[in-house]
């Protein structure tokens, strides 16, 4: 594989982590927009808004665990051991380097993931 490939792999992983995490902060825009015209709404009318808009819009609030950070860097891990597999020469040693940080960092994001820390053990008890 030569080094434009890897390159190219490189750039396209990026730019589907980038396209997705934009697309995803789009559409929380949009249902946040949406739940404050509905209680905008129910306001003007007098009436008291659904609870399940405020919960809605706490949940909205709280941290998300980082799957899509797993991918990226899985991907530009991956991608930096290819090149590191084909470099020759004084480039391996920077190649190694990158996709050993990567590899690490995507293995720190999968135990965030996974673990999820900070968050409460029941649903239930936390409000």
């Amino acid at each position: 594989m030569d080094e434009g490939r890897v390159a190219a792999f490189i750039f396209a992983a990026v730019a589907v982590a980038m396209i997705g995490q934009g697309w995803m902060s789009l559409l929380e825009h949009q249902r946040r927009k949406q739940a404050m015209d509905v209680i905008k709404a129910a306001l003007q009318a007098g009436k008291e808004a659904p609870p399940i808009i405020y919960e809605q819009l706490r949940s909205a609030g709280r941290s998300k665990p980082p799957w899509s950070e797993v991918v990226v860097f899985t991907a530009l891990g991956f991608g930096f051991w290819i090149a590191y597999a084909n470099a020759e020469g004084d480039q391996r040693i920077s190649f190694l380097v990158v996709a050993a940080i990567m590899t690490i960092t995507a293995l720190g994001c999968l135990g965030l993931a996974i673990m999820r820390p900070g968050e409460p053990k029941d649903r239930n008890d936390a409000e």
